[in-house]
C-alpha cells in the first residue's frame, strides 16, 4: 500500500471551529469502479460513533433529495459547487464525498465540501492495492485527517439542583462554584464524582456516567446535621430495597454521603 496523502485547501472557505453538532450528509461517487462497496456507509458508521455530527447516510439523503440523488451525483463528476447544491437541498451544512475510481490501484478519495462557499475545504487521497480494503482503523484515520480536531471532542450536560443556595459544588475534583448554578457541559462519556457541602449540613456526594450527547439531572436534598432526612425514613429505605427503574430513558442513581448510614437517589434523564 502506498503512503497516505493529504491535500488540505489553504483558502480558509471554512469556519476555523465549525459547529461540532453541524449537519452533514455523506454521499459516495464511483468512477467507473465497483471497487469498496460500502464505503460511504462505513464513513457513517464511523462518525456516528466518534463525533456529535448530524449524519446523513447515502439513503437518508436519497429520501430527502429525491430518487434523481444518483442520476445528479454522476452529472456532478465530482465538483464541489455541483455537489455543494446537494447539501443545500438536504438542509445540510457539509457534504463529504467518498470517491472511489481505478488507476491500476484502487484510488479512494475523501472531499470535505462546505456547502455555504460551494468549496473543497479539505481533501484525502489514498491509493490501495487491488482487492485491498481499509481497515476500520484506516478509516478513522482518515476521518481524523479530515475533519477538524474538535469534531472528535464530545460532550455532555449535567444540571445539578439543590435545596439550598450557597452549597459548594465540586464535580470531577473541579470547584464548579455555589448553587444555584447553570447547567455543566463536560467531556464525555466520563464518570464524575459530584460533591455539595454546606457548613452545619450533611455534605451530599454522588458519582455519575455521564454518556455523550447525554443529560443528567442531580437533584441534592442537605438536611442539617443531626436531623433526619427524608432518605433516612425507615419506609424510604425499605421503598428502596423493591424500587425498579421502569420508564424508558430514565435511570436511578444511588450515592453515598459522608455518613456510611445516608443515600440518596438522583435521577439521570439522557436525551
Amino acid at each position: 500500500m502506498k503512503a497516505l496523502l493529504v491535500l488540505l485547501c489553504l483558502a480558509g472557505v471554512a469556519s476555523a471551529d465549525p459547529d461540532p453538532k453541524r449537519k452533514v450528509t455523506v454521499l459516495e461517487f464511483r468512477s467507473g469502479s465497483s471497487a469498496l462497496q460500502g464505503m460511504a456507509q462505513r464513513v457513517v458508521t464511523a462518525l456516528s460513533k466518534q463525533t456529535s455530527l448530524q449524519v446523513l447516510g447515502p439513503d437518508q439523503t436519497r429520501v430527502l433529495y429525491g430518487d434523481q440523488l444518483d442520476g445528479t451525483l454522476v452529472k456532478c463528476a465530482g465538483e464541489a459547487d455541483c455537489v455543494a447544491k446537494i447539501g443545500q437541498k438536504v438542509g445540510a451544512q457539509e457534504v463529504i464525498l467518498v470517491g472511489v475510481s481505478e488507476l491500476g490501484d484502487v484510488i479512494l478519495t475523501m472531499q470535505r465540501i462546505d456547502v455555504g462557499s460551494k468549496q473543497v475545504s479539505a481533501r484525502i487521497a489514498d491509493s490501495l492495492a487491488e482487492n485491498t480494503t481499509p481497515t476500520d482503523a484506516q478509516v478513522d484515520a482518515y476521518l481524523q485527517k479530515l475533519l477538524p480536531p474538535g469534531d472528535f471532542k464530545r460532550f455532555g450536560v449535567i444540571e445539578i439542583v439543590a435545596n439550598l443556595s450557597g452549597a459548594a459544588v465540586t464535580v470531577g475534583g473541579e470547584p464548579r462554584g455555589v448553587t444555584p448554578i447553570q447547567k455543566l457541559t463536560l467531556p464525555a462519556p466520563a464518570t464524575y464524582d459530584i460533591r455539595i457541602e454546606k457548613q452545619g449540613f450533611v455534605t451530599y456526594r454522588t458519582k455519575v456516567e455521564l454518556p455523550p450527547d447525554g443529560q443528567l439531572k442531580v437533584e441534592a436534598e442537605l438536611s442539617r446535621r443531626g436531623e433526619t432526612a427524608w432518605y433516612q425514613r425507615w419506609y424510604v429505605l425499605a421503598a428502596a430495597g423493591v424500587l425498579v427503574a421502569g420508564a424508558a430513558g430514565t435511570t436511578i442513581y444511588f450515592a453515598t454521603r459522608s455518613d456510611p448510614s445516608d443515600f440518596a437517589t438522583i435521577t439521570g434523564v439522557v436525551q
